[in-house]
């Protein structure tokens, strides 16, 4: 499966937890903006990534600019991947 994948999974997941339908996600919605993810889903995602990718993601790093779609978060992944 690939990154976008596996995020999507798990954000559906926990959408679907809040209410909302798995159908409505796609890579490129926004995740903050669109109300997607409250604070605790994001804490649940940086824990899923920092386990299933085997990334560690700074405080500083958990911004809009990273968070803001899956499309975003994959990007971001792997550039943590390559450092």
């Amino acid at each position: 499966m690939t990154v976008e994948g596996k995020l999507r999974a798990f954000i559906a997941e926990e959408m679907e937890r809040d209410g909302w339908s798995a159908a409505e996600l796609t890579d490129g919605r926004a995740l903050l903006d669109g109300q997607v993810l409250d604070s605790l889903g994001i804490v649940n995602l940086v824990g899923f990534m920092e386990t299933e990718f085997g990334v560690q993601i700074l405080d500083e790093e958990l911004t809009a600019e990273h968070f803001n779609s899956i499309f975003c978060l994959a990007q971001f992944i792997r550039s943590k991947a390559e450092a």
